[in-house]
């Protein structure tokens, strides 16, 4: 799964002190989808299946469609070694083939890559944490970035939704170690 979407990268979101990162720590992996509940969230959304007859519901939220997730990086003996607890990605972009979730931690840096490929019958997962520059100061950010850095085979990112249309649990076995990435070099040898 590459960082980029039809050619368009995924937006990152300014850092606190607005200066934007020269290197990314990613961490990728794929599983298989769990196609019935995710299909059913991007078909009917939070409300889930339509019911008959047909209950009174409220108005769907106004604004972008959100998924709130719970995002775990768990190590081989599965201790939780990242957490994302009540995180927001934000739809991205959605055709019939996939849908692209994105959402931000800005207090850890990390930005989370969630991809249903309906077409694929895949599921993918990218954890992006921003390396901070020598000597930062913020635990929460170094503490992140060495969990990323910790990642080998065999860790797993795992995605939890409480949904209407069932709840959704995706565990994505991670294959190689974190790689860095740096948007400058995006397209160039």
């Amino acid at each position: 799964m590459s960082l980029t979407h039809q050619g368009k990268r995924l937006p990152v979101r300014p850092i606190k002190e607005k200066a934007t990162p020269e290197t990314w720590l990613v961490v990728q992996a794929t599983a298989l989808l769990q196609s019935v509940a995710t299909a059913n969230y991007a078909c009917y959304g939070r409300a889930g299946v339509p019911r008959y007859p047909r209950p009174a519901t409220s108005e769907p939220p106004a604004g972008p469609a959100t998924l709130c997730v719970e995002a775990l990086l768990r190590d081989p003996t599965g201790e939780v070694t990242l957490a994302f607890l009540d995180l927001d990605l934000v739809l991205h972009q959605q055709d019939k083939h996939q849908v692209v979730w994105s959402g931000y931690d800005a207090t850890r840096h990390v930005q989370v890559v969630w991809v249903w490929d309906f077409y694929r019958i895949l599921s993918h997962a990218v954890l992006r944490g921003a390396v901070p520059p020598q000597g930062t100061p913020d635990a929460a950010w170094n503490t992140a970035i060495e969990a990323l850095r910790a990642v080998k085979p065999d860790f797993t990112i795992e995605f939890q939704v409480r949904s209407a249309c069932g709840d959704i649990h995706q565990v994505h076995r991670v294959e190689r170690p974190a790689v860095t990435w740096s948007p400058d070099k995006v397209g160039k040898p």
